[in-house]
């Protein structure tokens, strides 16, 4: 018979959470290059003007990933046509929008997180990617309603540094950096995001580039790799904290 894990050593990741909110007051040097912005989401009342920031404080994240990208059996990564590239960018960049949207609040009308599934590969290595990036965004989704820190603005920025395929297995592998500017429900504030990387493989099936991972590191992935936990675990952590904020009937 299995032990089922007690309920306060999933909400710890929920806890750590909450600490690096309030922690996260910290300056790191920013890109040198500047991305051009793909996506700017206002709603009322809260406003954030494209041109400049506020003279407000603001909080800077800086995440270093640990993975690299796929290359060919020959070590080199084979170049692949500009018009592709451009079909590549719009998948990329639906997937941003996509995850933005998710962590926003209102979201939009007849938004569906699963929704993200139409941009990803059927295979099973997209599906497992699928699975725990779902259930991911459904534990912070979840954390910023308890904590009121879902946008209420954002603007994105990416930037593709590199396009590989793997001559093989046709997959291809780009590096994308992602820097955002958001305020959120609690603050009107602006938080800034700096120089997390994305090492996105694709593949392309029936004639659309689906992608297969996101490999990124950001302090919620380092948090649950760190613990070691399952998307079972995830799933478990999410009833658990529902379960432990939820009023209880009288």
């Amino acid at each position: 018979m299995s032990m089922r894990t007690p309920p306060h050593r999933y909400f710890s990741v929920f806890l750590i959470l909450l600490v690096f909110t309030a922690c996260s007051n910290q300056t790191v040097i920013l890109p040198t290059k500047t991305p051009m912005p793909i996506a700017t989401f206002t709603l009322m009342p809260t406003t954030v003007t494209p041109s400049t920031l506020p003279a407000q404080p603001i909080f800077i994240l800086s995440i270093t990933p640990t993975s690299t990208p796929i290359f060919n059996s020959n070590g080199q990564g084979v170049d692949i046509l500009l018009e592709q590239q451009e079909e590549i960018k719009r998948v990329i960049e639906s997937y941003f929008e996509m995850r933005y949207q998710a962590l926003s609040f209102p979201q939009p009308d007849g938004f569906q997180l699963e929704n993200i599934g139409h941009l990803v590969s059927t295979t099973p290595d997209g599906k497992a990617f699928l699975d725990a990036e779902l259930v991911k965004l459904a534990l912070e989704i979840k954390y910023g309603e308890l904590n009121g820190s879902r946008y209420v603005s954002y603007k994105y920025f990416l930037d593709y540094s590199g396009f590989n395929m793997d001559a093989a297995t046709e997959l291809v592998t780009v590096l994308v950096v992602e820097d955002s500017n958001t305020t959120s429900e609690n603050s009107t504030l602006v938080t800034q995001m700096s120089g997390l990387k994305h090492i996105i493989i694709l593949r392309k099936e029936q004639d659309q580039w689906k992608i297969v991972s996101d490999n990124y590191n950001d302090f919620l992935w380092r948090t649950i790799r760190k613990d070691g936990e399952s998307t079972d675990d995830m799933l478990h952590m999410i009833s658990t904290i529902e379960a432990l904020i939820t009023p209880k009937p009288k």
